[in-house]
């Protein structure tokens, strides 16, 4: 048997009370947590477990998503007559202008979240 040589080598044991155990699982889950040992390090170390809420990006996903689906209408329209109106070249300026805005914020909104 091979011995798996690991960078953690100390272990530490702790016995917990049914009632202190549901209280951590309670805890675990509400941080979004799976692995208790990767949480348990977390909580030594820092003090505290971050939650992290994707809910912002995934409707920064959505929107980029409807930017791209009306970009590629217009690739199509192009593909297809062979030229562009100007107010179509204006219109993929105002949807990747806005795409940056939507961007910017929900970086700037997540990071003072986490500062």
């Amino acid at each position: 048997m091979d011995i798996v040589k690991r960078e953690r080598y100390v272990q530490k044991i702790i016995r917990l009370t049914p009632t202190e155990n549901n209280y951590i699982k309670n805890k675990m889950d509400n941080a979004g947590r799976k692995n208790f040992n990767a949480f348990a390090l977390e909580m030594l170390i820092q003090g505290q477990v971050n939650i992290v809420d994707f809910k912002s990006l995934s409707d920064l996903k959505i929107a980029i998503d409807r930017v791209g689906k009306n970009i590629n209408q217009i690739a199509k329209k192009v593909n297809e007559t062979g030229d562009v109106s100007k107010s179509d070249i204006d219109e993929t300026k105002k949807l990747l202008k806005e795409i940056e805005t939507v961007v910017y914020q929900t970086i700037q909104t997540e990071y003072k979240k986490y500062k």
